[in-house]
This record gives structure tokens, C-alpha cells and sequence, in this order.
């Protein structure tokens, strides 16, 4: 007996296929942010002009552009060539995205914990090596690290 599959299986399917169609052909990429609207961030450098809607990959020329450039049809055994991956990723401007470093290290800021999280009481940064928080906005992660630079660590921007 098969059942109906539910909105966030869909979603999560959608998005397992994303991630393949890039690794697949040697990109670097992860998704973050709403998983409904996920944003596409390759080796954690720059915000790819992309969007999916339903099962279709759309590069923009620019961010927040319409002008759609190149489309794909998501699924699980993907046609596309690398080539094509390529070409579609050199037509579109992308955003920089911003990392918070710890400097004389090579980690990052991935998250916080917090002394009491059932309040949110005593947040403090957790750093480590892998899948660091991107930033989209450059004064927001310049703000950020300032408020760290003042409780004491030693932060860069990359």
C-alpha cells in the first residue's frame, strides 16, 4: 500500500536532488536557509542567481533578477552536462557571501550555544572547521563581528 507524500517529503526529495545535480558534476555547493526557498551557496564563497520552484532549477542573470538564463528539470537521474552546469553558472552574477573567521585559525563561526536555551540566556559562539555560517549581507556580518571583536575574540571577515 502506498501512501500520499507529504509536502516537507517533497521539499526534502527537491532538495536531495539539488544538491546532487551539483556534486554530480564536481561543484562544492550546500543549501540554506528555507528549505521551500532555499539559496545556493558554492564553496562557501558566493550566493549562486538561482532559484527552484517546484522541480525546476532557474539561473538568473542577476540577483533578484527575472530574467532567467538557463533552466533545469530537477530529477533523480539528472540529464544535464557539466558543461551546461558551467555555462549556466558563468551567465549569472552571483553574491558574495561572508564568513566570520577566527583568526590564526582555520575555523569558523558555525553557530551558538547558549548557558541556558530554554531562556537564550548567556549565548556564546561555537567555531570549528566545517560548515560555517554564511552571511548574504556584509554590514550585517561586519556588525557581527564587531560585537565578537568586543567580547573578546579575535574575528576576521572572509
Amino acid at each position: 500500500m502506498s501512501r500520499e507524500e507529504t509536502m516537507e517529503e517533497m521539499v526534502a526529495r527537491r532538495n536531495k536532488w539539488l544538491l546532487r545535480f551539483f556534486t554530480m558534476h564536481g561543484y562544492d555547493v550546500r543549501i540554506v536557509g528555507d528549505a521551500q526557498k532555499p539559496a545556493v551557496v558554492l564553496n562557501d564563497m558566493a550566493v549562486l542567481s538561482c532559484y527552484v520552484k517546484n522541480f525546476d532549477l532557474h539561473f538568473t542573470k542577476e540577483p533578484f533578477s527575472d530574467e532567467i538564463v538557463k533552466s533545469f528539470k530537477l530529477k533523480s537521474e539528472m540529464e544535464a552536462s557539466k558543461h551546461e552546469l558551467q555555462e549556466a553558472i558563468e551567465l549569472s552574477t552571483h553574491r558574495p557571501a561572508y564568513k566570520i573567521k577566527l583568526t590564526s585559525t582555520d575555523m569558523f563561526l558555525v553557530g551558538y550555544n547558549y548557558l541556558n536555551s530554554e531562556q537564550s540566556l548567556g549565548r556564546y559562539p561555537v567555531f570549528a572547521k566545517y560548515n560555517p555560517k554564511v552571511y548574504f549581507d556584509k554590514e550585517y556580518a561586519v556588525k557581527l563581528a564587531e560585537s565578537l571583536k568586543q567580547e573578546g575574540y579575535d574575528i576576521s571577515i572572509n
